[in-house]
């Protein structure tokens, strides 16, 4: 804003203000007063002083305590953040004049809820409204301008930490410089406890707790002109995940000059130098200071890497770091035998005198050629960072099936981050990894990658609890592949070829030609599975034959004619087969005068989708109950739906169908009723179903449905209902197959 000489004029204490340069309600009598009222929003709160060396900092860290409080009425007066407020009228008769008031705000350190129970009076007009208090050694301040008129008036204002040297005078707090923080407030969703730590000039290190609401995307600066040194650290709990580019670390403060810094993921550089054919692999990592500082130095860290691909079996090795000119850290080691694949890398860095693991970076990379270079994330535990997310430690063991341990196992999360690797660890055996997690459910799964077994299990925790969890690794779904060309299963070893004519036929084509004297070729082959095939064809006839020459495919003995009149080509695709049927490529020259080529190609088999079990579309999160009667409850599994059904009670459940298909199950009913039915029907929408097709059963009894059809769009329906029924009945659905046409 414009500097008004009247306001700074006017800077010699709270009495001159009023008296000399007169108060905005003191300074004329006005018949129209006005109410103010300031609501406030916190940016971000002081939550502790971290020396440089953090290890010496461990236990004696000074934080806030809270009560947890959010109503103004139950703030304690530890919340209590005193100061001053200014108010300078900016234009009219009384432009520049200052008053001063003695100020207070209730915070709730938690929450960051701000509120305050002073309401001032002044004239009409426009002001600064200028915020300056302090808790401890820390200050903050808030600015804002606004029209006051006559009535009721609510100021927003925010509240803003204060980097640098304390201030004295509240009035001079729009002179200040800002400290902008290139993010916006989006860029912390994926963060559950945000935090950053602002360093001046080697100094402590100051950690602001981050209000999610507001974001912190500025702060004040009150530093001595000239050149300073601002380190920045993004911490989300106690974990460094974010720091200041260096090359922006070295700034120059002027008076009126914002300062502007970016912040960027705390990551890791790996570097892959390969021969053509693979082999040996020289691997530099360059690791970022941050983690040898938190262990003390270079001599107290334990660091360890490990990679695993389906090619490459488990690798660890041991990494000696040595201090770099630009003040990082890089080790060089060799890998042997090396094949080119997807890989997952894992790194995991300990503290030796206290056996922390402190920092990790797994990522998943591919190995294609001779030089390779890749950044890591690195998660970075700052012990010396309070945070009210504490975290849980988890020990995962995987095994096979026959209970041996799994080395190179690696553990990811539900959206799908790498957690590590079994065995890449200093400690425990082959087959063990330790993570550590927040508070709450996490699903997590265990991949072979070598054997492609998978497990997957949900673990749920409590801060600072000490778990452990078994996963036994299961073989995978088999998967149906799509076919290109005459391979796999049909490969041409797998047709059955007759009739009188030449013919080859390759992975890419059947051809068939006849020279002279008619005839034709039949090749024929059992589908191995449901499908849909797609072809290209063509027929070239040289000399027509007398009753016209055919090409053409048959299914179960039913022949579709492709063309019967001559030279012709086109494409056939999405033909429905089923595991079993006989299809068969067909061309026939009708008399001695027939002479042709024909031609197919471009063939391809698209396999059926198939889920077994209640899972992917049919999965138990994907059906929804309903309650037709009393006593009526679900439960589901991936293998089996059940639904208990006390006196003449009863219920359905309904999923949205996204692919059309066909369903099948099998059934089992227990108990004592007069009457029990079940019954299916498929809808176009979700409503009451009618039930039309009711199945009628007695005491423990069990059938099939087989091949219920279903379209994209459909909502299918399974119901249960009994009366007269003296104890509980069970329904079980088990064997459910749904497979796509």
């Amino acid at each position: 804003m414009t500097l008004n000489l009247v306001k700074w004029a006017c800077l010699a204490g709270v009495a001159t203000l009023v008296s000399a340069c007169g108060g905005a309600s003191s300074g004329q009598d006005s018949e129209n007063e006005s109410s103010v009222a300031l609501n406030y929003d916190m940016s971000a709160y002081l939550s502790q002083n971290i020396q440089q060396d953090a290890r010496d900092s461990l236990g004696s860290h000074n934080s806030h305590n809270s009560n947890g409080l959010t109503r103004s009425g139950n703030f304690t007066s530890d919340q209590i953040l005193r100061g001053q407020l200014s108010a300078t009228v900016i234009g009219g008769a009384n432009d520049g004049q200052v008053e001063v008031f003695p100020w207070t705000i209730y915070l709730d350190e938690d929450t960051l809820q701000v509120s305050s129970n002073s309401t001032l009076t002044l004239d009409p007009g426009n002001y600064d409204f200028e915020l300056l208090l302090t808790k401890g050694e820390q200050q903050y301040a808030g600015y804002a301008n606004q029209s006051v008129i006559d009535g009721e008036n609510d100021i927003a204002m925010t509240i803003k930490p204060i980097i640098g040297d304390l201030i004295d005078d509240v009035t001079i707090i729009d002179r200040l410089a800002y400290f902008k923080f290139k993010y916006a407030l989006s860029d912390l969703a994926a963060l559950a406890s945000p935090s950053i730590g602002i360093q001046v000039d080697g100094s402590a290190e100051q950690v602001f707790t981050i209000n999610t609401q507001t974001g912190l995307t500025n702060a004040f600066v009150n530093l001595p002109t000239g050149a300073h040194n601002l380190a920045l650290k993004l911490y989300n709990a106690s974990v460094q995940v974010g720091r200041s580019i260096v090359a922006q670390e070295n700034q120059v403060i002027a008076y009126g000059t914002d300062l502007a810094m970016d912040i960027v993921p705390l990551h890791g550089e790996l570097q892959f130098v390969l021969t053509e054919d693979g082999g040996d692999a020289n691997l530099s990592v360059n690791l970022p200071a941050e983690v040898v500082d938190e262990v003390g130095g270079v001599n107290n860290l334990t660091a360890t890497l490990a990679l695993v691909g389906v090619k490459n079996p488990l690798q660890e090795t041991a990494l000696m770091f040595i201090q770099q000119p630009n003040g990082d850290y890089q080790a060089d080691v060799v890998l042997t035998d090396l094949q080119y694949e997807d890989v997952t890398v894992s790194m995991t860095f300990t503290d030796a005198t206290t056996s922390d693991q402190i920092a990790a970076c797994n990522h998943a990379w591919t190995l294609n050629n001779q030089n390779q270079a890749f950044t890591c994330d690195i998660t970075l535990i700052r012990r010396a960072v309070v945070n009210s997310a504490i975290l849980a430690v988890l020990g995962i063991n995987v095994e096979n099936q026959l209970g041996e341990p799994v080395a190179g196992a690696v553990i990811t999360n539900a959206n799908g981050d790498t957690l590590g690797v079994t065995g890449s660890g200093t400690y425990g055996t082959s087959g063990y990894l330790k993570v550590y997690l927040g508070a709450g459910d996490h699903d997590l799964t265990a991949t072979d990658l070598a054997s492609g077994e998978t497990k997957t299990t949900t673990v749920s925790l409590s801060p600072l609890e000490v778990e452990n969890v078994m996963m036994t690794l299961e073989a995978p779904a088999p998967t149906n592949p799509t076919i290109n060309g005459f391979t796999d299963a049909y490969d041409p070893a797998n047709w059955a070829i007759s009739g009188v004519a030449g013919y080859t036929m390759d992975a890419s084509q059947f051809f068939i030609t006849v020279g002279s004297g008619g005839g034709g070729k039949t090749a024929s082959i059992t589908i191995p599975a449901s499908g849909t095939i797609s072809f290209d064809w063509a027929m070239n006839v040289i000399s027509a034959g007398q009753y016209g020459d055919s090409i053409k495919y048959a299914i179960n003995g039913t022949v579709y004619n492709l063309s019967t009149a001559g030279t012709a080509s086109g494409s056939e695709s999405g033909i429905s087969v089923q595991a079993g049927d006989v299809f068969e490529f067909q061309t026939w020259g009708t008399t001695q005068s027939s002479s042709y080529n024909a031609t197919f190609n471009n063939f391809v088999f698209e396999p059926a989708l198939v889920i077994n079990g209640f899972t992917g579309n049919f999965a138990a999160a994907n059906w929804q109950p309903e309650q037709l009667g009393l006593n009526y409850s679900v439960s589901q599994s991936e293998l089996v739906l059940s639904t208990t059904t006390g006196v003449d009670g009863g219920g359905y459940l309904y999923v949205p169908i996204t692919t059309d298909g066909v369903i099948s199950f099998d059934y089992n009913i227990l108990g004592s009723a007069n009457r029990i039915s079940i019954a299916y029907e498929v809808r176009r929408g979700p409503a009451v179903p009618s039930f039309d097709q009711i199945h009628e059963v007695g005491y423990a009894t069990s059938g099939s449905y087989v091949n219920i059809p279903v379209q994209a769009g459909d909502y299918f329906y399974i119901a249960t209902s009994i009366s007269g029924v003296s104890s509980d009945t069970s329904f079980t659905m088990s064997n459910f197959v749904f497979t796509g046409n």
